[in-house]
């Protein structure tokens, strides 16, 4: 009785330290660029190599040049059938979706790159913001303030637009480096609403997002 009592403690413990060892958290980073961030272990990956053969497509002036500078990306969801046409599309999605990216700058932006530059680098934030027309969506800004880092510095700017009906909000991160070479960005959005209800997972994620540089 006392050996089967034993044998089942072994096995409970054993089951324990088990469940201990699964990983909650999984890395999007790039060694070579000293650049990290944590997602759920349940995310699925959107690879650096999915986005740069969806990106070679793009047919707009100076896209081929812009995609020659990328450094590095990668995009993380929870959800599956997420790929490369949603990161780059902007849509509004009823899940979050992570995009990092770290590109050179061109010789012509390394002087002339400011904090505006950096807000405006996906959609015009600061026009929108401060010079609305009757064409600016319905536009809220929610928090922006510095981000310093190690090897960076720049912009955090959380914010929600409306597009074609639906309310999406976006916590963007975007830095340029200590000699102004590169820039590094972060971008983590969804719908308001499912913003709303994953904030602070979403936050969590976003806060997670490191330059140490190379």
């Amino acid at each position: 009785m006392l050996r089967k009592r034993r044998a089942t403690l072994c096995v409970a413990v054993l089951a324990l330290l088990a469940g201990c060892g699964q990983p909650t958290q999984k890395y999007g980073s790039s060694k070579a660029d000293g650049v990290y961030f944590t997602v759920p272990y349940s995310w699925n990956e959107i690879a650096t190599s999915s986005l740069n053969a969806y990106e070679a497509k793009s047919t707009q002036d100076g896209a081929a040049e812009k995609l020659a500078m990328v450094n590095w990306q990668v995009g993380f969801s929870p959800k599956a059938k997420v790929g490369a046409k949603e990161i780059f599309g902007f849509q509004a999605t009823d899940a979050p979706l992570a995009f990092a990216r770290v590109r050179r700058l061109f010789p012509e932006e390394i002087n002339s790159i400011s904090y505006n530059n950096l807000r405006d680098l996906v959609v015009p934030i600061t026009d929108w913001y401060l010079n609305p027309t009757a064409q600016t969506p319905k536009f809220t800004l929610i928090d922006d303030y510095e981000v310093v880092e190690k090897a960076a510095s720049g912009i955090r700017t959380i914010y929600s637009f409306v597009k074609s009906g639906v309310s999406q909000t976006v916590d963007q991160t975007a830095m340029v480096s200590n000699d102004r070479s590169t820039i590094y960005v972060f971008i983590i959005r969804c719908s308001s609403a499912c913003y709303n209800k994953n904030k602070k997972e979403i936050t969590a994620i976003s806060d997670s997002f490191t330059v140490r540089g190379a």
